[in-house]
């Protein structure tokens, strides 16, 4: 009524008239097919009408699936806190494995970025990983688990999976979630293979970060990936480039009046972005 439409438009072909009105008056339930139809006849998605169902907000495993996913490479320990309790929260009322995993890596992130402890964030990691690798195919939620878990691998199997990653999620063209996703995995092989003195591999990931936030317009990514490229330019000898490049990344941080990572930056930029920058990685 709100949009101006008939019960004819809605209906359209996929049931009659006298259905719709049933499904309007809670007389029967459409199938999913007819579900889809309807709401695609009235310019929504299934991820609007719920949330307008709920009263305009998340339940609560959306909200905290929306909070893992949204989460930055270096989420303040604040964020992970308040994660790792409402997962507590909803477990505490019922079994979920998704909301399961990310309580056990936000406890890992955790451990990592607040206790500097790779084995501790490793054996949370490994619960994870003990559901996940009984997956036959792997969506975007378990993408989005794995992109989060990449510390807990030997590194050529890391950078295996993270290939893996980044070529089904360009199957997810024209979703930004999966866009973003895979900055995220770039971002972090990078910091990997930083961390294991691959530079020239390092660099390959970091350059295709480089160009896939610029065409985002992703200028925190952007930034960050600059820091990366100006370790590898100075590991590798190129002092020079290295500064110039540092320099870049400290002016695009302090323009976005992000003091911190321009101290980080000039002080200690492994840390810049990166969820890795408070431990070691290096494999024998």
């Amino acid at each position: 009524m709100n949009k101006g439409y008939t019960q004819e438009d809605i209906a359209d072909s996929k049931m009659s008239r006298s259905n719709y009105t049933k499904v309007e008056n809670d007389e029967i339930n459409p199938n999913i097919v007819k579900f889809f139809a309807i709401l695609d006849h009235m310019d929504m998605s299934v991820d609007e009408f719920s949330y307008i169902l709920n009263d305009y907000s998340l339940n609560d495993k959306e909200h905290i699936l929306y909070l893992f996913k949204n989460m930055a490479q270096s989420p303040p320990p604040s964020y992970l806190q308040n994660l790792i309790q409402l997962s507590h929260d909803l477990l505490s009322k019922r079994d979920d494995h998704m909301v399961s995993d990310v309580l056990n890596l936000s406890l890992g992130y955790y451990a990592l970025l607040q206790d500097h402890d790779l084995e501790r964030a490793k054996e949370h990691a490994g619960k994870v990983w003990n559901r996940l690798k009984k997956l036959d195919k792997f969506y975007l939620a378990e993408y989005h688990l794995l992109n989060r878990m990449l510390y807990f691998f030997e590194l050529e199997t890391a950078v295996s999976m993270t290939n893996k990653a980044l070529d089904d999620l360009q199957l997810y063209q024209m979703f930004k979630e999966a866009d973003d996703l895979r900055l995220s995995y770039l971002s972090n092989m990078a910091s990997i293979l930083i961390d294991n003195k691959q530079h020239s591999r390092a660099m390959v990931y970091v350059e295709h970060l480089i160009e896939e936030s610029k065409q985002g317009y992703h200028l925190i990514d952007l930034a960050s990936a600059l820091v990366r490229k100006g370790m590898i330019l100075r590991e590798t000898g190129d002092t020079e480039a290295s500064e110039i490049t540092f320099s870049s990344a400290v002016e695009m941080f302090s323009f976005m009046e992000l003091e911190d990572y321009v101290t980080r930056t000039l002080q200690d930029p492994k840390t810049v972005h990166n969820p890795f920058g408070y431990v070691d990685l290096k494999q024998n």
